[in-house]
């Protein structure tokens, strides 16, 4: 994950380490020059303090986080889209369209592989190979990607619930238990539905799995696994989801991908074998009377 999205992401930190937190953030440049006692005097805070963020962090020591933070800023400046949200103009040609469109899809897809946890990626798909049930909770456009989730799971005979409704969401939650494993779907958690049905599942004590945007989500809070997604637009004004749904559909896919990898020739031959009785049986003639 891109250093600077974890910082603003990193929970469980102390006043002074958050005080360092958003120094960093705010200045990162200024962080990059100084040397760890000039850091601890600009943000009033001791020395042992900036050693302690790094251990959260999972980092060597001061230099490894100064290099992560260089590769962040110069990745940032690499960024080919000018606008997420209004990608196109009506001047545009055809081929400047599509051009554009792909830049987007393309700085997408990096950013979402850079906002990746891989080792969140393995225990969520670990933990859907253990539950007895895995229902996908989401609203809006988001549903249609949810069910082609559930659709590719069903290829390879594993049931995914995805209630539609409010009331059906609601209804799902509440029969949830720890046997569910329930997979939130909310960029920033604006919905009070899903906030009613996030607070069921966690009374009923079903992991939650939260694939969210970089920014504060009051779902957090119920959440055991968060899943990253590409958070360059905004959520209203926009030309339409470009990025959104490409992220959300990067992420399913890898879990479905890893899942699969989990017992690969398995569902591999239950897969072909599946289909082509499906084949056989649409080829076949039927009799003549």
């Amino acid at each position: 994950m891109n250093i600077l999205k974890k910082l603003e992401n990193l929970e469980n930190v102390t006043p002074n380490e958050r005080i360092l937190i958003e120094t960093i953030l705010n200045n990162p440049e200024r962080f990059l020059a100084a040397k760890p006692k000039e850091i601890a005097s600009l943000t009033y805070v001791s020395v042992p303090t900036l050693y302690r963020l790094i251990n959260k962090l999972g980092l060597s020591g001061v230099n490894d986080l100064k290099l992560q933070l260089q590769d962040a800023l110069h990745t940032e400046t690499e960024t080919a889209v000018e606008s997420f949200d209004f990608p196109i103009s009506p001047t545009d040609t055809v081929n400047e369209i599509q051009q554009h469109l792909k830049d987007v899809y393309a700085q997408t897809i990096d950013d979402t592989l850079k906002l990746s946890d891989q080792q969140v990626l393995v225990e969520v798909s670990q933990l859907m190979q253990k539950a007895a049930h895995i229902d996908v909770y989401a609203s809006a456009g988001n549903l249609f990607f949810a069910q082609n989730f559930a659709f590719q799971m069903q290829e390879i005979n594993v049931s995914v619930h995805v209630p539609e409704a409010e009331y059906m969401q609601k209804l799902s939650a509440g029969n949830a238990d720890a046997t569910h494993l329930s997979i939130v779907i909310s960029f920033g958690g604006r919905g009070g539905s899903m906030n009613t049905v996030c607070q069921i599942l966690s009374d009923n004590q079903s992991p939650i799995v939260l694939i969210t945007s970089t920014q504060k989500n009051p779902l957090t809070r119920f959440a055991k696994y968060r899943i990253f997604m590409s958070s360059y637009e905004n959520h209203y004004q926009k030309i339409s989801s470009f990025s959104t749904r490409l992220t959300l559909l990067y992420i399913l896919d890898t879990l479905y991908s890893i899942y699969f990898r989990l017992n690969y020739q398995t569902l591999l031959d239950r897969k072909l074998s599946t289909y082509e009785k499906i084949h056989r049986r649409l080829n076949r003639r039927e009799p003549e009377i």
